[in-house]
């Protein structure tokens, strides 16, 4: 009866620290995926700020795009959702997904003048 009560014990111990292990990866990829939307973000009001002899956008955002290279990486995957002369919308949607399939959306907001994460779900 010992050894029955231990093995159970053991299985439900097992079981805890493997479903804390994944919430700690979905979780640390939405913290990653948030960091490199910030940087993209800070990406766009250099371009902002910089003037269109220097290939900067001269004081709007319009003709602003992500760097080839930073499109894709091993947290995410990011695009532009929507480009205006005064603001700039990043989507970054992370590579670790939870056991329905669903992964962190992180969506921020750039303006020339702040940066706002508009939104961080799991879908």
């Amino acid at each position: 009866m010992l050894i029955v009560t231990g093995v159970i014990i053991v299985g439900l111990a097992i079981t805890l620290v493997i479903n804390l292990f994944e919430v700690n990866a979905l979780e640390a990829n939405r913290d990653a995926v948030y960091g490199d939307a910030m940087n993209l973000a800070g990406f766009a009001q250099r371009y902002y700020q910089l003037p269109r002899m220097l290939s900067g956008g001269g004081g709007a955002f319009t003709g602003f795009t992500l760097p080839t290279e930073m499109l894709q990486n091993g947290n995410g995957n990011y695009s532009l959702t929507s480009v205006t002369a005064d603001r700039v919308t990043i989507q970054g949607d992370g590579n670790e997904h939870d056991r329905d399939g669903k992964s962190y959306h992180v969506t921020i907001v750039v303006t020339p003048t702040k940066i706002e994460s508009a939104s961080s779900v799991l879908r």
